[in-house]
């Protein structure tokens, strides 16, 4: 019998570590926000996915970089950092992402929209894509990505992104 009691209660152990576990991951992606759009040929895409990750600094590698990147659906994990592993999706139309990359000083170095319009994923450095933190101190972004003014693709495809994010900041791998 007292047998019996031992394992239900390390039953009952596990059990709660699992659910506390599961309510700290529930959490996280809890505070993870985004609110905003991205226009594509005068076309509005509600933006409401954001995930947020550090990766060396790309001018200076003792510093860290963080990506953000804005979807209108759930990326799966494995292509939350890796842009091609999203490829297939975004040309059949079922994911619509800006990806932006931002250093130390909060000065976005890099970005990426990636629509099914676009023949190859539009990116690069340029002043016009902006963001203005609210909260930037190595655990959480926060504030505003959105474009100067709108832009025109390699494909002179029109667009312009105005988005509101809040989010974890996933560590480097």
């Amino acid at each position: 019998m007292a047998h019996s009691r031992r394992i239900g209660c390390r039953l009952a152990a596990v059990a709660l570590a699992l659910t506390s576990v599961g309510a700290l991951a529930a959490a996280a992606a809890a505070q993870n926000h985004a609110a905003g759009s991205l226009v594509v040929e005068g076309k509005p895409i509600a933006i409401s996915q954001v995930y947020a990750f550090a990766q060396q600094g790309f001018f200076d590698d003792k510093k860290q970089d963080v990506v953000i990147l804005l979807c209108d659906a759930p990326v799966p994990p494995a292509a939350i950092r890796d842009e091609f592993a999203r490829a297939d999706l975004v040309k059949a139309g079922k994911l619509h992402c800006i990806e932006q990359t931002i250093d130390a000083d909060r000065q976005v170095i890099n970005y990426k929209v990636q629509h099914d319009r676009f023949h190859r994923p539009e990116g690069g450095g340029s002043t016009e894509h902006r963001f203005d933190a609210t909260t930037f101190d190595g655990k959480t972004i926060a504030g505003r990505a959105w474009t100067r003014s709108p832009q025109k693709s390699f494909d002179d495809v029109p667009y312009s992104y105005d988005v509101t994010i809040s989010a974890a900041i996933e560590p480097r791998k």
